[in-house]
């Protein structure tokens, strides 16, 4: 496929430099059509007179949305063709995140968010495979990881840009904010995103449904893989109840203004940036994937230890502030540690199907995190024992799956 590409379109340096930039900056919008507005995720739940649980669907149900398209989009973008898949489903988020901007109705949001959900998705799966194709393989691994920054900056980011919008605006405009970005990047987008995938013919005779549910359902019967789906699972859910209820948490039960918030935020977001990097440091110097997992798992034991002396401080704001801050920010430093040496565990298991089990792994641990998000907003205590509880419980999971996996299969 690559020696069809080359011959279709020569990307030049400058091209290469303009697409990955624009990927990049879409994948940080689309991300942070959440981050953005947890800030007002109470102000919300307020106007629209619901409980966080109600609330909490806007988050829940993207996710889960986003989890069932990263099992088709791909291979949508086959048939149809990347540049067309990633453009329209684009503009099919825009219009739904204006439209949830000038919504009067909480219903009318919780859909609107599925449907926005379509751009966050298609930028997600699609953008990688342009990647792969454009790229040769020494360059790949480096930029997939400057492209994946975007999964880092949002969160960081986002957050503190939210909080001052709803400070001086209002939670709509957070919205108008994603929309009018998004709509530039991908006017941008219509002329840097070139067609590469020239095989849409051949893929339409091979594609049988059949067969690739098969696929689907051979790596979801292996034993290795429900492991290895349960352990970065557990991480998922653990972080997203805290995304879903943190707010609730910091603003409305210990009255942290919602910019400090998004400063705390964003505090515990770097964990995992610094994770990362520390995590390709032990890689490059010889620490299989075992041992990093191994540290992410320690380091998850110290998050349920520390979660739960926060419950003997609960009535001392700026203890538990800095003891559940800090736990969470070991949260998202464990998920570094664990979750990539996951997913290369993941490709060397299952070499004539990896992509099956990548795209699968990708789809459940975010279905993991839609149910940690649901589960923390029905919880009836208060959103500080929510948390902490959903934290030990999901950490709790993912140490004990751990626990079954042998050196050996995870190398």
């Amino acid at each position: 496929m690559t020696h069809d590409i080359k011959h279709n379109y020569q990307y030049t340096d400058l091209h290469k430099k303009l697409l990955i930039t624009v990927l990049l900056l879409l994948l940080f919008v689309t991300q942070a059509a959440t981050d953005i507005y947890v800030s007002g995720l109470p102000i919300m739940a307020s106007e629209f007179n619901v409980s966080p649980a109600k609330m909490n669907m806007t988050i829940t149900y993207y996710v889960y949305t986003q989890a069932f398209l990263f099992l088709i989009m791909g291979p949508i973008s086959d048939l149809l063709g990347r540049r067309k898949t990633i453009l329209v489903s684009l503009v099919i988020s825009i219009i739904a995140t204006f439209m949830i901007s000038e919504s009067k109705n909480l219903d009318q949001i919780i859909l609107l968010r599925i449907v926005q959900a379509i751009g966050s998705a298609s930028v997600y799966i699609v953008s990688r495979l342009i990647i792969k194709e454009i790229y040769n393989k020494e360059e790949i691994l480096s930029v997939t990881g400057l492209f994946l920054l975007g999964l880092v900056l949002s969160p960081a980011l986002a957050p503190v840009i939210g909080a001052i919008i709803i400070k001086y605006l209002d939670w709509r405009w957070s919205f108008r904010f994603i929309g009018i970005v998004s709509m530039t990047l991908t006017f941008i987008g219509f002329f840097i995103i070139k067609e590469t995938n020239h095989a849409i013919e051949k893929f339409r005779q091979e594609f049988r449904p059949r067969k690739m549910l098969a696929n689907y359902l051979g790596v979801l019967s292996n034993w290795l893989f429900i492991r290895y789906l349960v352990v970065v699972g557990g991480t998922f859910a653990s972080f997203y109840a805290f995304i879903s209820m943190s707010s609730y948490m910091y603003i409305n039960e210990y009255h942290i203004s919602s910019i400090y918030y998004s400063y705390l935020f964003t505090f515990i977001a770097l964990g995992y940036l610094i994770g990362n990097k520390l995590m390709i440091y032990l890689s490059k110097n010889g620490k299989s994937g075992y041992q990093i997992v191994l540290i992410g798992i320690v380091i998850a034991v110290f998050v349920v230890i520390l979660t739960t002396i926060c419950i003997a401080f609960k009535n001392y704001t700026l203890l538990f502030i800095g003891l559940i801050t800090l736990s969470g920010w070991l949260t998202r430093l464990a998920t570094a540690f664990i979750n990539p040496p996951i997913q290369v565990g993941v490709i060397h298991s299952f070499p004539g199907l990896n992509s099956y089990a990548v795209g699968l792994l990708s789809s459940l641990q975010y279905a993991f995190a839609a149910f940690g998000s649901w589960i923390v907003g029905i919880m009836p205590f208060e959103p500080s024992t929510n948390i902490i509880a959903t934290t030990i419980i999901f950490t709790g999971i993912t140490i004990t799956m751990f626990s079954t996996i042998k050196h050996h299969e995870l190398e």
